[in-house]
């Protein structure tokens, strides 16, 4: 009997420390968890800080009015003319055969679309 007692008494024993071994080093982990969620949540609040100045930049960049001061600083531009403009069939086409006859056609067709222009800005402008 006494030694059945003494049996039981080291079995539980042995349980008691296993279980509280146990239980440490669930806690450690769960310790270590929560400082590395931590970590996560101010890696986040960090990159969602550096979102918004981010964001802060790039409307300030694209401003624009800013946009526009630059252009007019550092690229001279002028805009563009009516005579500028012209149709897609008076453009030359250098993989055609005939490469010299529709080069001229192409010039002339621009010089005619040209003067179109200029006569109907002269016509808006005496309006």
């Amino acid at each position: 009997m006494n030694g059945t007692r003494t049996a039981t008494l080291t079995l539980w024993v042995t349980l008691t420390c296993l279980v509280g071994f146990g239980m440490f080093v669930m806690k450690n982990k769960v310790q270590t968890l929560e400082k590395e969620l931590a970590q996560i949540n101010r890696n986040i609040q960090d990159d969602v800080k550096t979102i918004h100045v981010l964001n802060a930049e790039w409307s300030h960049l694209n401003n624009p009015s800013r946009l526009r001061q630059l252009a007019s600083k550092h690229i001279s531009l002028n805009p563009v003319q009516a005579e500028q403009i012209i149709n897609y069939s008076a453009l030359p086409f250098d993989y055609e055969s005939d490469g010299n006859q529709r080069r001229m056609i192409a010039q002339r067709n621009i010089s005619k679309q040209a003067e179109q222009n200029r006569l109907k800005v002269l016509a808006r402008a005496q309006r």
